[in-house]
């Protein structure tokens, strides 16, 4: 019996760690759908980051492009996977992705 309690208790830990790794591709949206003044959520790694008074603007590796991120806060380090929920703006010839919250994310599948 002891048996089937710890399978059963490693099948439902592996799943979980599935599960947490997948949640930020499932909610994600690309860079290239997004139209602006609509809210996404995006998901990548951050590649540059640069803080002052408490505003972080960091460069966000999505996969499929990169995209600046303004954040009133601080955002995780260079290097940290993130799960970002915030507004899309195309300003010109820059898109720009402003930032309500930013979410640390230990990996992303």
């Amino acid at each position: 019996m002891k048996t089937r309690t710890a399978e059963a208790m490693a099948v439902v830990i592996v799943i979980a760690i599935i599960v947490y790794g997948i949640v930020p591709l499932l909610v994600s949206t690309s860079p290239g759908s997004m139209k602006s003044g609509n809210t996404y959520y995006i998901e990548g790694r951050i590649v540059t980051e640069t803080e002052s008074a408490n505003v972080s603007v960091f460069v966000l590796d999505t996969g499929s492009g990169n995209v600046s991120v303004y954040y009133h806060g601080i955002a995780p380090s260079v290097g940290s996977y993130v799960l970002v929920k915030g507004t899309y703006r195309s300003l010109l010839f820059i898109d720009v992705f402003d930032a309500s919250n930013v979410y640390y994310w230990l990996y992303i599948l």
